[in-house]
C-alpha cells in the first residue's frame, strides 16, 4: 500500500477528548442500569434485549440494513466499526449478513459493555464473528489486531462528530490503511449546512453537549475524503429525515416514567440543532481509490 496514506507517527493530531465524551448524556450508563439489572438473571440474552439502549446512533437496525444495502455486504466480507460504542452495529450485521466485524472503541467502559454483551448473547455467531477492541484509532496499526488483510469495508456512524478539526485528515487516512484497495467506507454523520462558521452559542452547544468539536461543510467533507484515498463519494443529505426522528426520539424519551434528565436534554439538543437548519445529517459511501 502506497506509504502516503499512512499516519504521520509525529502527527500533531489529537483524539477525542476523554473527559468531553464521557460527560455527554449518551454515555451516561446509569440510564441503563434497570435494564441490566433485569438481565442480570438471564443465562444468554437476545439482540432485543439490549436495543433499548446499544444502539448508540439514529434509526436503529433500518441505519444498519441501508448500511448493508449500500455496501452491497456478501455474506464474509470483513467489516471494521470505527467507534463502535456497544457494539450493536457489530452483533446485528454479523447474526443477519453473516459478516466478520471487528469494533474499535476508544473509550474504555464502552468497550468492556460491549464484551460483556457479545458474551452473554445467545446467538453463536456473535461469539464466531464480531469482537471490540479498546484502542485509540489513530494510534492503531492492522498487525495489533492480528490482521494479515486489509478489511474490505469500514463503518464510522456518528463517530467522526467527535474528532477535532486537526484530525480528520489523519483519521480518513488512517481508514484508507485499514481498507483494501476497492473496498468502501459508509459514514453516517452530522455537517453543517450554511456558509460560515456556526454562531459561537451553537459551537458551545455542540461541543459540550453533543460531543462535536468540529462542524465540517459538504465541501470539507468530501475533500477530505479525497485527499485521504477515497474518491467516488456518493454523498446523501438525509437532514429532514433525522429531523422527524430525532424529534420524535426526543418526544418519546420525554414521556417516559424512568429517564435520565441529562439524556433527556441530549436528545433535545440534537432533535433541535437538526430542526434549526445549521446542521444537518449525512450518509455517504466512498471508494479507496489509492
Amino acid at each position: 500500500m502506497d506509504s502516503k496514506l499512512g499516519v504521520d507517527p509525529n502527527s500533531n493530531a489529537t483524539t477525542p477528548d476523554h473527559n468531553l465524551l464521557s460527560e455527554i448524556g449518551l454515555y451516561k450508563y446509569s440510564r441503563f442500569q434497570s435494564v441490566l439489572s433485569t438481565l442480570a438473571s438471564k443465562p444468554t440474552w437476545s439482540l432485543s434485549d439490549t436495543a433499548s439502549f446499544d444502539h448508540l446512533h439514529i434509526g436503529g437496525t433500518n441505519t444498519l440494513d441501508i448500511c448493508a444495502s449500500k455496501l452491497a455486504l456478501q455474506s464474509g466480507a470483513r467489516i471494521l466499526d470505527i467507534g463502535s460504542g456497544l457494539g450493536a452495529t457489530g452483533r446485528y450485521l454479523a447474526t443477519t449478513y453473516r459478516v466478520h466485524v471487528t469494533g474499535i472503541e476508544l473509550q474504555q467502559t464502552n468497550h468492556r459493555l460491549a464484551e460483556m454483551i457479545n458474551g452473554k448473547n445467545e446467538d453463536p455467531l456473535v461469539a464466531g464473528l464480531v469482537r471490540s477492541v479498546n484502542a485509540d484509532f489513530l494510534k492503531l496499526e492492522l498487525a495489533i489486531l492480528g490482521e494479515m488483510l486489509e478489511f474490505d469495508h469500514a463503518v464510522s456512524i456518528l463517530c467522526i462528530c467527535h474528532l477535532p478539526e486537526d484530525s480528520r485528515v489523519p483519521f480518513f487516512k488512517q481508514a484508507a490503511r485499514f481498507v483494501k484497495l476497492g473496498g468502501t467506507i459508509y459514514i453516517e454523520d452530522f455537517f453543517r449546512i450554511r456558509d460560515g462558521p456556526l454562531d459561537a452559542e451553537d459551537a458551545k452547544v455542540l461541543r459540550e453537549v453533543v460531543g462535536t468539536p468540529h462542524l465540517p461543510s459538504k465541501k470539507e467533507y468530501e475533500e477530505q475524503l479525497i485527499e485521504a484515498g477515497f474518491g467516488k463519494c456518493v454523498w446523501e443529505d438525509i437532514s429532514a429525515h433525522w429531523t422527524g426522528l430525532t424529534r420524535e426520539r426526543a418526544d418519546k424519551y420525554k414521556a417516559l416514567t424512568e429517564k435520565s434528565a441529562e439524556l433527556e436534554f441530549f436528545y433535545d439538543v440534537v432533535a433541535e440543532k437538526l430542526a434549526g437548519g445549521s446542521m444537518g445529517g449525512m450518509r455517504t459511501v466512498a471508494t479507496r481509490t489509492m
